[in-house]
């Protein structure tokens, strides 16, 4: 069986949660023999093979750099490119890309259509993007065959508003090995840590301030890029102190060493699917500190700790708590560590992909 993934900036990207779940699941996809098909966006001056993995083939369309025309101008091309070749499955990541999944499927080609996050919701997006984003869940609906969502929250909205049942697959991630925290040296982890894109709806302005009031002398390490948002991130720079640093993107190696020696991770999103970030800071065995939005909640259950969306002085009171009480972060980080080993790995997910597209 062949299956092609539209909607991603590629293999090789690490953008955003969607391109690490999805090219994580295509490595487990192909192991068990299946033909993976990617569509990337190409990359100035680099040259890279189409072949990467085991069964996966990377195919390279076109597209401009715009941040409201990019991605809808790589799914059509790789969408006609994939109407005319032996794939069997089309598979589109995200709102806006799911457009274009009527095409495959007017050649005979079954469609899969996976909702990550109700993306009209970010601040980014002016109101002709956030209008068409809306009319776009009505295109993930009833265009393919079957549609995905990654949170339990995402499916309940899109079952309460279409009345047609919504199949619910979420993220997953790899277990790590057993994290310094276990091995009883919680006291001696010096700094916060926060993961992605520095964008309004990550709250990152909430989390500065809170940290501002903080009596302490850890850092706060901010570990991502901006996205097409320069004035937000500029805006960041502004307003935090001397032990906040920003680290700009980082790679797989130094955002390993990143997780394995935070105290606490920090999402303060107002916007969300299902977290990567969360999930990779819980599987290192990290104690989560998260907005009380419910795709948040959903994903730490009692395993983590919550404070009021938005709510910068309760953040500060929460964590000035567990800097205070390191026992508690130990605890709440090996329980976090075990919810991800039972509910989020990827021999569940996989199996339950495989469950959808055989069906």
């Amino acid at each position: 069986m062949k299956i092609a993934i539209v909607g991603t900036r590629g293999m090789l990207w690490r953008y955003s949660g969607i391109e690490v779940s999805v090219n994580e699941a295509a490595k487990c996809l192909g192991e068990r023999g299946y033909k993976i098909v990617i569509y990337c966006r190409k990359l100035k001056n680099v040259l890279i093979p189409g072949y990467l993995c085991k069964n996966i083939k990377l195919v390279y369309i076109p597209t401009v750099n715009s941040k409201h025309l990019g991605t809808f101008i790589h799914a059509f091309f790789s969408t006609l490119h994939l109407i005319f070749s032996d794939i069997d499955i089309a598979h589109f990541h995200a709102l806006g890309p799911s457009f274009f999944a009527f095409l495959p499927r007017l050649f005979g080609k079954k469609t899969i259509v996976t909702i990550h996050c109700l993306d009209w919701k970010r601040k980014k997006w002016k109101y002709p993007a956030k209008i068409f984003l809306k009319i776009c869940e009505y295109t993930a609906i009833f265009f393919p065959h079957k549609t995905t969502v990654v949170s339990k929250t995402l499916k309940y909205y899109f079952e309460k508003k279409f009345r047609k049942n919504i199949y619910f697959i979420p993220n997953a991630v790899n277990i790590n090995n057993p994290s310094q925290q276990e091995e009883g040296n919680i006291k001696k982890l010096n700094y916060m840590l926060f993961v992605g894109r520095l964008v309004p709806e990550k709250g990152i302005h909430h989390l500065i301030k809170a940290f501002n009031a903080l009596d302490t002398d850890k850092e706060l390490i901010i570990a991502g890029e901006s996205s097409f948002t320069d004035d937000y991130a500029a805006y960041l720079r502004r307003m935090a102190g001397k032990n906040t640093k920003f680290l700009g993107f980082v790679g797989d190696r130094e955002l390993d060493r990143l997780y394995r020696n935070a105290y606490i991770f920090i999402l303060p999103s107002e916007v969300e699917g299902s977290s990567l970030s969360l999930l990779e800071a819980m599987s290192y065995g990290r104690c989560v500190v998260v907005s009380d939005i419910p795709e948040c909640l959903e994903i730490i259950h009692d395993c983590g700790i919550s404070f009021r969306c938005g709510d910068y002085l309760d953040l500060k009171d929460k964590l000035q708590y567990l800097i205070d009480n390191p026992d508690i972060v130990s605890m709440m980080g090996l329980k976090a560590r075990r919810r991800i080993s039972e509910r989020y790995n990827w021999d569940i997910i996989i199996d339950e992909l495989e469950r959808l597209y055989l069906s």
